[in-house]
């Protein structure tokens, strides 16, 4: 497994006039397909900065420190009397630190702290921009909507965004500071192997959506031609359906079934799923599934 960068630390400040370089070539080396430039101008930007534009009750910006060094700028843009969206930027060489995590939660510790009428700190996340939807998720932001076809892709066509929010009842609960480091597994896809005895399922392929709530899977084995499992992890349980085709001869006969997982980390950091299954046929068993070692 590869060996995880140590973290960052974040101190978050107002930008000043000298700033104005730095931030304009942080937005355009931070952009990608999934989350364009803001479009800030270093030729502008310094007098703009002087004049305090960036720091107005409707929109405020911070510069990012990391160990000191510039790494980015937040941006809280007034929505209305209630919400502020966020939008964030860290330059590729920072990235991987948790950094965009801890900036989330200074930012909504500064902003629900400062502003009583402030009751949700929002952002939104392309459907395929997974990295960033990690981010908001793993500092207390809840997926709350999908805006369909709100970004212009450059080759053509449109793509959708994820809303997310964290109310002000999320920040008086402490749920941004909370840790979800143990199942934080939006957005992963696993290829898991076989550990104990069961009917053997190479190249099980499982991924997870919505906050880690939902599970898909596909695998192919045996007699199995083709087989599709999708379930619902709660408090680390995953309740699942399968169905799957079992070539007979030379018939093709549909088979479901469901089961129970459990899902955990072992010692060594890998994705373990303990699984119950039972078929319609009455057919039961359990296995242990591991994720691969890279």
């Amino acid at each position: 497994m590869a060996e995880a960068r140590s973290r960052a630390e974040v101190h978050l400040r107002m930008p000043v006039a000298e700033d104005a370089s730095w931030l304009a070539a942080a937005d355009r080396s931070a952009s990608t397909a999934f989350a364009p430039p803001i479009g800030l101008d270093d030729t502008t930007l310094p007098e703009q900065l002087s004049a305090g534009e960036w720091a107005a009750d409707e929109r405020f910006a911070w510069a990012v420190l990391l160990d000191g060094a510039p790494a980015g700028f937040a941006l809280v843009v007034r929505d209305g009397p209630d919400d502020a969206s966020v939008q964030l930027r860290i330059t590729p060489a920072q990235r991987g630190r948790g950094a965009g995590r801890e900036v989330l939660r200074q930012l909504a510790d500064h902003h629900f702290a400062d502003d009583d009428s402030l009751l949700r700190l929002t952002g939104r996340a392309h459907e395929r921009n997974i990295p960033m939807q990690r981010v908001f998720h793993a500092a207390g932001f809840r997926m709350e909507a999908r805006y369909r076809d709100t970004v212009l892709q450059a080759s053509g066509g449109r793509a959708s965004e994820w809303g997310y929010a964290l109310t002000r009842t999320d920040w008086e609960q402490q749920r941004h500071r909370t840790s979800t480091e143990s199942l934080d597994l939006h957005g992963l896809t696993f290829l898991l192997e076989e550990s104990v005895d069961g009917p053997d399922l190479p190249g099980l392929v499982i991924r997870f959506l919505q906050e880690g709530r939902r599970a898909i899977a596909r695998y192919d084995a045996d007699e199995v031609a083709e087989g599709e499992l999708a379930g619902i992890l709660d408090g680390g349980v995953l309740n699942y359906h399968f169905l799957h085709g079992v070539e007979t001869g030379t018939e093709l006969v549909a088979s479901s079934g469901g089961g129970i997982m459990r899902v955990q980390r072992r010692d060594d950091g890998r994705l373990e799923l303990v699984d119950r299954w039972t078929d319609a046929e009455g057919q039961h068993g359990r296995r242990v599934l591991a994720e691969r070692r890279t």
